[in-house]
């Protein structure tokens, strides 16, 4: 699995006794449930920078030590001519391959621990950073996404390790780099076409797998859905998103117990629909696959792409279940994500079809 560096304490101005101002503020590197803690040591680059221009103001080494669970970040003296600007904080890996970004070219080159960018802070709006950080991924040369998530403990507004395999799986398709057993999807993905491509992506949470289709792929339109709470960090990520041609994004709530809405997606037929873990709760798993049905019911030919790590075993209980339903596997992939140790982690890709 990877890590991610998360804030326990956003970055904030502090004055110190001698009158002087600092950069502070407190980290973790744990994995997207947060239910583990990086167990290695890993050397790490603290960087304050002015938003906007990217200007270094200061930088220094940090060390992740295996074993514990949080590690202090103070920078400073500040000057007083940069303290009135706002600034942001990153932390990434000291030997980072890809600079202002972590890279999702390939699976060789996706790093251990995810790299933080803090909310802007400091200047004349406040001394503390918002309490969300930005990830940010090369996904092929030309497409850079930007994805906010918060930094406390709602999974619901976290990325998750299945979303960033999809992420780079989609691109290989759309590519032509990513060697499927599904020929159909692929044939989707690469396919041109002269209306747009109908996406809709269930549990999208902060929407990093949507977006990065829709920004990959022209004539791409794409719905995000998900619980009513993730509506403020999903609407900041597509406000950043730059789609690619004649794409687009939207996002609605959407409950999988409660009937299809009828003004869901115009026209009323979806060509892919993405999911990427939601099989960790095995009680919500008979409204997920509901919810399938129902979707493919109204658009006979729609592929579904479903993502996930396994975590427990009760997860098997959706395959049943969409066996059930009539949905039908088409074909199975894998990709690895890196793990501590040199180990890797897998996540499954399942294609489906009635």
């Amino acid at each position: 699995m990877v890590y991610y560096i998360r804030f326990l304490k956003t970055p904030r101005l502090q004055k110190q006794k001698t009158g002087t101002l600092s950069a502070s503020a407190l980290i973790c590197i744990t994995t997207d449930l947060g239910d583990a803690f990086l167990a290695q040591d890993e050397d790490l680059v603290v960087t304050l920078r002015l938003a906007g221009n990217r200007k270094a103001v200061c930088q220094g080494p940090l060390q992740w030590q295996g074993g514990k669970r949080e590690l202090p970040v103070a920078l400073g003296p500040l000057t007083s001519s940069f303290v009135r600007q706002l600034m942001i904080m990153e932390i990434t890996l000291r030997d980072s391959q890809t600079v202002g970004s972590d890279s999702l070219l390939n699976q060789r080159e996706i790093p251990l621990v995810i790299s933080g960018w803090s909310a802007p802070f400091g200047g004349p709006q406040s001394d503390v950073a918002e309490k969300i950080v930005e990830r940010r991924f090369s996904v092929n040369q030309t497409v850079h996404l930007s994805i906010w998530e918060e930094t406390g403990n709602s999974i619901a507004r976290h990325i998750w390790d299945a979303a960033v395999a999809s992420v780079m799986y989609l691109q290989q398709l759309i590519a032509g780099d990513q060697i499927s057993s599904n020929t159909a999807l692929s044939t989707l993905l690469q396919s041109e076409r002269r209306s747009p491509l109908h996406v809709i992506e269930l549990g999208s949470g902060c929407g990093i797998v949507g977006i990065a289709l829709a920004e990959l792929l022209p004539q791409c339109s794409v719905l995000l859905t998900d619980l009513p709470e993730v509506e403020e960090i999903v609407s900041k990520n597509i406000a950043a998103a730059q789609p690619a041609r004649s794409s687009d994004l939207q996002y609605r709530p959407l409950e999988w117990e409660e009937e299809l809405p009828n003004d869901l997606f115009k026209p009323p037929t979806v060509d892919l629909i993405l999911v990427s873990d939601c099989t960790y709760n095995a009680d919500s798993l008979p409204a997920l696959v509901s919810v399938l049905s129902r979707l493919v019911k109204l658009s006979p030919h729609a592929l579904i792409l479903v993502a996930l790590k396994r975590r427990h075993e009760s997860e098997s209980i959706f395959f049943n279940l969409m066996k059930s339903a009539g949905l039908e596997s088409l074909s199975t992939d894998r990709m690895n994500l890196p793990s501590q140790y040199d180990e890797c982690d897998e996540i499954e890709l399942h294609c489906y079809g009635r």
